[in-house]
Order: structure tokens, then C-alpha cells, then sequence
């Protein structure tokens, strides 16, 4: 019986494992091939990618990491077998019903004893985006893995890295020599294109895709995400040649050399792209000698229209004079929200504005009642809409920025999303959020939250900004507002 008969009774990823168990059947039904085709069938692709992922179910390696205690989803072996039939079988039971490995937030600390740390950061882990520790601030705040783990980033560092050794050998072959069967130019981007608009061109895209696909389902780091990865990232287990069998073989001084050479090969390959489409922006490379008008009029139209930047011009300005000499010194008094400190659970926020006052209410997750501002201190994100409190902290929903709810003392400042998060951080200077102090009305508690808020804040804030304003603009007579 084909697997197929269960798919709609067993969870959906088993639809990855059908075609692995008809890929007999597919392959038969394409013993009739046809070399001068452009394009494989849709059911001989079907039938790869079910043996690459059957490939990768296939690998013997041995696991250690935790096992979740239950698997209430895994039917019993002999009602699979009852059901399921085909070469495929044991495999598909085994991939498609494997059990969960139990992520632990340990990212951080597992970058400082990877290698990759040398003289150039002072044998400190270089993170300055804090990409190890998004990992560890999910899991701690919401168990949500939105975030990899640093394992799974090493992983994609040195694949990114392999790969862009391989493009820059492959580049330069290409610009001192030719080999037979290959595009001649000697421009590495008009060889790629010279390549692509052959018309046997796909299928050589289909065998490496195949090739890649075979590869990845036998190496792909499952448990990487989550940081339960059961090799050392990278491993693959290749050395036809025995270099770490070797005596004496030094195999941290190995990997550091290839993780160097790798990020480098990433540098120069985008060196090697930025010349190509913007001739003359990399010295050394191609167009270098080109005048820099030549280069952007030759430049790819990717690149955008250049345009002329208008030049300041000195102008005689009028200075106003000061809006106002009024001084509005703050008026402190404890205003009623309505709300019941019984009315809010652990954790819970409760946004509410009192005199001109954006105020957050809620509690820690020891039922401590706290008030803070509700506008992050960074772009003014309200922290009403999604904000988690995680103990006594706070954590700005949109850039991740975290406080102390007691103190309003700054813990982190936009560490997310990746490189986006950091880089607005960078804009903005750091502040404290704002700290209210609050209460329970009545002689023994129990009636309304109050809160101590300045009265005149938000008539002191309009003075000041227009103030700004208008001594900034001033009139055309001179005089003031």
C-alpha cells in the first residue's frame, strides 16, 4: 500500500516523506529521458528532493543531545507498518516521527568558547549586534525560538564561507585562463551570463541542485536552531586526505585558518560583485582607473541616477527673541486612575493618561505594582502595544529595549531585529524610561491606584517646543511672538 493512503490520518510533514517512497516507481517512469530536454519533469524533481531528504533521514551519525520526554503525535511501529508500505519505510517512520530536541539558552556562552576569537578582537568574541544573545533573550523572555542559535550561525558563517573561497578561485581562473567547455570571456559576470543563456545551462543548475539537495538533507543542521546541534558546526565529516589523522594535526588551528579565510573570501567576493556593477568603486579591481564621472555614467542601472547636490546657501537670518521668560515649575499631586491594583494580574499592563501624562500600570511577575512611562525612550514606541514583562524588567515590543520597572535603569537597547535594531540604537542616545510612583488609595489599601504625576508637564513641554519653534523662525520685522 502506498504511503499516501495515510497522509490525510498523520501530521502534514509526512508529505515530505511521500515522495521519498514512490521515488522507485518515479524513477522508472523516467528511464525514458531525453538528453536534448532543458528541463527535468516535475515528477523526476519530485522523486531528488524525496531522495535527498531520504538521504538525510538515512544519517547513522550518533545523537547526544536531550530527547523530549513525550511524543504523543508517534503512532505505534505497528500500526505504520500496517499502513505504510515500500522500501522507505523504516526511514520516513524515523524522520517524519523523530522526537523534539529540548533547546537550552546557553547561545552567549557557547560563542565565547567557539573558535574564531584572535589578536584582532583581543581574543574577545566580536558581536557588537548581539546576534548570540537574541537567541537567549527569546528563550528566557517567551520560549519562542524567533531567534537561532549560535550554532546554527557558525554553521551558515562557514558555508557562506566555503562557498566564497570557491567563487573567488573561480574568479580568478576565469580572468587568466580557459578551460575547454567553458564560457571564454574573461569578465566573470558576462561568463555566469554567457553560461546561463546556454541551452544545456539548466540542467547543469538541475545537477548541482541535486547535488546540493543530497548534501543538505544528510548535513542539514536539524537541531542547530535550537542549539542541540550533534556535531561541531561545520563538521561534515570530509578529510579524503587524512590531514586530521595525521600527528600532531592541530585541529583549532586549522579551523581558525579556514573561518579567516572564509570571511575574507565573503569580503572580496562582494569587492568583486560592487566593481562589476560599480566600475571603478574598488581600487585595484577592473575599472579603477576610470574617472569618477566615467564610472557612474557606466555603472549599472541598479545603482540609481546620480544627482547633484545642491550646494547651502549663506542667507542673512532673523533671530526672534525668546518666546517667553516664564518659568513652569512642576506641580506634583496624586491623581486617581480608577482602576484596582486587584484588577490586574501578574504581569499584566494597564495603560492610562493622566494630566497630559502617558502612563503604563502593571505588575512583576511577583504581583509587585509598578508605574512607568508608556513611550520607550527610544523612538517613542508605546509599550502598551505588546510590551513583556519578564520579572521586574519590561521589554520594549518593537526594538527590544529593556528596563528595570523599579528603577527605570536601562538593561539593553535595541538589540532587535538584527542589524536593523542596532543600527536605529545608534541614532538615538541612550535614556532611562520613566519611573511614576504609585499607591493604593484608602487607610488600608484595596481602593483605587494613584498615581504622583506633575500636573504642569505637559504645559511645560508645549512652552518648550514652541519656544524652539519660534525663536528658530522669528519674524520678518525682527520682533518676536
Amino acid at each position: 500500500m502506498d504511503v499516501a493512503f495515510v497522509t490525510s490520518q498523520v501530521p502534514a510533514n509526512l508529505a515530505l516523506a511521500a515522495p521519498a517512497l514512490r521515488a522507485h516507481a518515479t524513477f522508472q517512469s523516467q528511464s525514458q529521458f531525453q538528453p536534448d530536454q532543458s528541463i527535468l519533469s516535475s515528477k523526476a524533481c519530485l522523486a531528488v528532493c524525496g531522495l535527498a531528504a531520504a538521504a538525510g533521514l538515512a544519517s547513522n551519525r550518533r545523537r547526544t543531545a536531550l530527547k523530549a520526554a513525550v511524543d504523543w503525535k508517534k503512532p505505534e511501529k505497528s500500526y505504520w507498518n500496517r499502513n505504510v508500505s515500500g522500501p522507505w519505510r523504516d526511514v520516513a517512520y524515523a524522520g517524519v516521527y523523530s522526537k523534539p530536541k529540548i533547546p537550552i539558552p546557553n547561545s552567549q556562552k557557547m560563542l565565547e568558547t567557539m573558535v574564531g576569537a584572535d589578536v584582532e578582537t583581543g581574543s574577545v568574541p566580536w558581536d557588537p549586534l548581539g546576534f548570540s544573545k537574541l537567541f537567549d533573550r527569546n528563550f528566557d523572555f517567551n520560549e519562542v525560538m524567533t531567534y537561532p542559535h549560535v550554532q546554527y550561525l557558525r554553521e551558515a558563517e562557514l558555508k557562506h564561507g566555503r562557498l566564497a573561497m570557491l567563487a573567488f578561485v573561480g574568479i580568478l581562473v576565469q580572468s587568466v585562463t580557459h578551460i575547454p567547455g567553458y564560457p571564454s570571456e574573461t569578465n566573470w559576470l558576462n561568463a555566469l551570463n554567457a553560461a546561463y543563456a546556454d541551452k544545456n545551462a539548466s540542467l547543469g543548475v538541475v545537477q548541482i541542485s541535486i547535488f546540493a539537495m543530497i548534501v543538505e538533507g544528510k548535513f542539514y543542521p536539524h537541531d542547530g536552531w535550537c542549539g542541540q546541534m550533534d556535531r561541531e558546526p561545520g563538521d561534515l565529516g570530509f578529510d579524503p586526505l587524512g590531514f586530521t589523522k595525521k600527528p600532531g594535526f592541530d585541529m583549532k588551528s586549522a579551523q581558525m585558518k579556514e573561518l579567516k579565510n572564509g570571511r575574507l573570501a565573503m569580503i572580496a567576493f562582494a569587492a568583486f560583485l560592487a566593481s562589476a556593477n560599480m566600475p571603478g568603486s574598488v581600487p585595484g579591481l577592473g575599472a579603477s582607473a576610470l574617472r569618477r564621472d566615467s564610472a557612474v555614467a557606466s555603472s549599472s542601472a541598479l545603482c540609481g541616477k546620480t544627482l547633484a547636490v545642491a550646494q547651502p546657501q549663506a542667507e542673512a537670518s532673523k533671530t526672534a527673541a525668546r518666546y517667553t521668560t516664564q518659568v513652569i515649575l512642576p506641580s506634583l499631586a496624586w491623581i486617581r486612575t480608577g482602576l484596582k491594583a486587584t484588577g490586574i494580574k501578574p504581569c499584566e499592563l494597564k495603560a492610562v493618561t493622566l494630566a497630559g501624562n502617558d502612563i503604563l500600570l502593571g505588575k512583576t511577575e511577583a504581583g509587585k505594582l509598578f508605574g512607568v512611562g508608556n513611550l520607550c525612550p527610544h523612538i517613542g514606541t508605546p509599550m502598551s502595544e505588546g510590551a513583556d514583562v519578564i520579572g521586574d524588567v519590561i521589554v520594549c515590543p518593537l526594538h527590544g529595549s529593556s528596563f528595570k520597572v523599579t528603577t527605570g535603569e536601562l538593561l539593553d537597547w535595541c538589540v532587535s531585529p538584527p542589524i536593523i535594531g542596532p543600527l536605529t540604537g545608534l541614532l538615538i542616545e541612550k535614556k532611562n524610561l520613566l519611573i511614576f510612583e504609585v499607591r493604593e488609595s484608602g487607610i488600608f489599601g484595596g481602593g483605587d491606584i494613584e498615581v504622583l504625576v506633575d500636573t504642569n508637564a505637559k504645559k511645560a513641554y508645549e512652552a518648550d517646543y514652541w519656544k524652539g519653534l519660534l525663536d528658530a523662525q522669528g519674524k520678518d520685522d525682527g520682533s518676536f511672538y
